[in-house]
C-alpha cells in the first residue's frame, strides 16, 4: 500500500474505513498503521493517543449522524435518521455507545446531536425540568432497540422489525403525550 499523506483528518477518515472493514473493535494505533502503511510510531506526530484517535472518530461519527438527521426533525424523523444510519453504518453506530471522552461529548458534533434531540421533543409538553429525563428516556428507547435489531436479536422471528420498531415510536410518543413531572419518593 502506498505511504498515506498524514495529518489528523486523513488518519480519522483512514480510522473510519478500518472500523467500516473489521469493526470498532479493530481500532487500534498499530491497526490504522497497519493500514495507511506507516509504523505506528509515525502516527504520534499527527495524533497524541488512542482515545484522542477515537475522539476524533467519534466526533465525525457524530457529525455524519446530524448531516443525517437534518434539522428541526421530529421524535419519528429523528429515531428514523438513527435507524437509517445505524443500517447504512453499522460498525460506526456502534462506535456511539463507547464510552466519550467528556470533551468531545461537549464538542460541536455531540452538541449539535443533543440540540436535535431536545428539539424533536418541542412537540410534547415537557416542564423544562423534566427535559433531561424525557431526552434520556427517548435515547434509551431508540439506541436500545437499534442495538438489539443490529444484533440480531429479532432474527429468530419471522415477522419484520419494522412493525416492532412502529410500534416501539407509538409507545414512546404516548409515553412522551403523557409525561408528568414526579418527585421520586
Amino acid at each position: 500500500m502506498p505511504r498515506a499523506n498524514l495529518s489528523p483528518d486523513a488518519l480519522t477518515r483512514a480510522a473510519l474505513d478500518l472500523i467500516d472493514a473489521d469493526g470498532p473493535d479493530a481500532l487500534s494505533m498499530s491497526g490504522l498503521a497497519r493500514r495507511v502503511g506507516v509504523q505506528t510510531a509515525s502516527l504520534y506526530a499527527h495524533v497524541r493517543d488512542l482515545a484522542a484517535l477515537r475522539s476524533a472518530v467519534q466526533a465525525a461519527v457524530f457529525q455524519e449522524l446530524a448531516d443525517t438527521i437534518g434539522d428541526a426533525p421530529t421524535l419519528r424523523d429523528l429515531a428514523n435518521a438513527q435507524r437509517s444510519y445505524a443500517f447504512a453504518h453499522p460498525a460506526r453506530w456502534a462506535m456511539i455507545s463507547q464510552p466519550v471522552e467528556r470533551n468531545e461529548i461537549t464538542g460541536p458534533a455531540a452538541s449539535r446531536i443533543s440540540a436535535l434531540v431536545v428539539g424533536s421533543l418541542g412537540y410534547y409538553a415537557l416542564p423544562a425540568s423534566e427535559t433531561v429525563h424525557a431526552v434520556r428516556f427517548a435515547s434509551a428507547t431508540i439506541a436500545g432497540y437499534l442495538a438489539l435489531e443490529s444484533a440480531a436479536s429479532f432474527a429468530h422471528r419471522d415477522e419484520a422489525t419494522d412493525t416492532s420498531w412502529n410500534r416501539a415510536l407509538d409507545a414512546l410518543d404516548r409515553a412522551l403525550c403523557t409525561w408528568t413531572s414526579k418527585d421520586p419518593a
